[in-house]
């Protein structure tokens, strides 16, 4: 029996935010720029954690444009958030930090 392969390409652009493309689909979501960034170091690990971990909670099976988006969405707020502290993956938010800041 062959198995079912997916490919995932995941753009982080920093301040011009990110990209997903998924077979046939294409997502785009827009940076969190804010005014107390402090530090860049970690935002892209934490962008392609939250990635990861949106994946490992959903699958790659029911990654439609939406569901890219709202990746992209939450990816990018992690990363915003990491920019405002010091200490790179130290200061990584918890999943309800990122919710709350995403409201």
């Amino acid at each position: 029996m062959a198995g079912i392969s997916y490919s995932l390409i995941l753009l982080s652009m920093g301040s011009g935010g990110s990209r997903a493309y998924c077979s046939s689909r294409r997502a785009e979501q827009p940076a969190f720029l804010q005014e107390g960034t402090i530090e860049t170091t970690g935002a892209g690990d934490t962008f392609g954690a939250c990635c990861l971990h949106y994946i490992l909670e959903h699958g790659m099976a029911g990654l439609g444009t939406t569901e890219l988006e709202e990746m992209l969405r939450v990816a990018n707020a992690a990363a915003s958030i990491v920019t405002t502290r010091r200490g790179a993956l130290r200061v990584m938010p918890e999943p309800e930090e990122i919710q709350a800041f995403l409201v």
